[in-house]
């Protein structure tokens, strides 16, 4: 393949990779959860930024589910994932934008920046890591 060939190939694959994260991002605003799990790979690995109560690893959707999307449902009113920016290169799609929410339990608001790194193989999410503003959060939740 010529350069240009490979470079049309490559900017293909991230488009896509950008649209199914996109996509996942709008169903995740709408509440169906079950989208986005069933959007992920089945062995999806998730990492949650260690400064969080839940933070760590998880393997699968249902650990995804259980560990983190439960979470945000039982801890959390009215929470959102608001993504600013998405960011495809190739395999990699990098999300800039914030966490929003009130706290159940302390009532307390905030707003709190993330970058997400979503990582592709075959178009399908295989792997998801939040840095996220952890302090923000956590004040939120004392």
């Amino acid at each position: 393949m010529t350069a240009s060939v490979t470079m049309s190939l490559q900017d293909a694959r991230a488009s896509r990779n950008r649209e199914v994260v996109d996509q996942m991002y709008a169903d995740l605003s709408r509440g169906d959860g079950e989208a986005v799990l069933s959007t992920l790979s089945d062995k999806i690995e998730w990492v949650v930024a260690a400064g969080l109560p839940y933070g760590g690893t998880y393997r699968g959707r249902d650990a995804v589910l259980a560990n983190v999307f439960a979470r945000f449902d039982t801890e959390w009113e009215d929470f959102a994932v608001v993504p600013a920016e998405l960011i495809a290169v190739e395999d990699v799609v990098i999300a800039l934008g914030h966490y929003q929410g009130r706290r159940r339990g302390t009532g307390k608001a905030m707003k709190a920046r993330f970058a997400h790194a979503w990582r592709f193989e075959h178009g399908v999410p295989v792997a998801f890591e939040t840095i996220a503003d952890t302090r923000t959060m956590v004040a939120a939740m004392s």
